[in-house]
């Protein structure tokens, strides 16, 4: 896709005092993945679907909120989050999701490249638990009830709060590849 996006981002010194202390607590609460990911480009404006939460502060914090909650209070293993968010961006066609959280996994070790190269083309990886993070999001994802044998297998896996936590998280990056799809968001180049 060539086309610019919809909002052109903003740096940071054409920010108000509102948006600058959005823009820093969701730096400040990434910092673990802005070391490894810049967040931020050339002109100081924040990456992906960050820049357009800035647009509306109140909704914007809530969204980073919960965000960070998912990925550092949530009870799932840190590989089962990011395969859950691979398999969404991969489903939503959610290139900036697959480009930032590809990243961060390879950074951290957390899923081999045999798996890594299963999620992208939709295949189930070859990771029992990997596996069922894989099958929980596209359960979620169809949009449907889960099927009573997967709700069974997630809640024996990771129990109640886990397959309440893999709902969530599956619908929040669904949000924010909805966000950056509209607006047409696009990884760097």
């Amino acid at each position: 896709m060539n086309e610019k996006p919809v909002l052109r981002p903003i740096p940071r010194n054409e920010l108000s005092d509102e948006q600058r202390d959005l823009y820093d607590a969701i730096l400040g609460k990434r910092q673990n993945v802005s070391s490894n990911l810049s967040l931020t480009d050339e002109d100081n404006a924040l990456r992906g679907p960050f820049d357009p939460l800035l647009r509306t502060p109140q909704i914007g914090a809530a969204v980073s909120a919960l965000g960070v909650a998912l990925r550092h209070e949530a009870s799932l293993p840190r590989r089962v989050n990011e395969a859950a968010i691979l398999t969404t961006a991969v489903h939503w066609e959610g290139r900036f999701e697959w480009w930032a959280h590809e990243a961060i996994v390879r950074r951290a070790d957390l899923l081999t490249d045999a798996d890594i190269a299963a999620i992208r083309e939709g295949n189930p990886p070859a990771d029992p638990e990997i596996e069922l993070a894989w099958r929980a999001a596209r359960g979620v994802l169809s949009g449907a009830r889960l099927p009573d044998d997967l709700s069974t297998e997630i809640l024996g896996a990771w129990g109640e709060q886990g397959l309440v936590e893999v709902c969530l998280l599956v619908g929040h990056y669904s949000n924010l590849a909805l966000l950056m799809h509209s607006l047409g968001i696009e990884p760097p180049r």
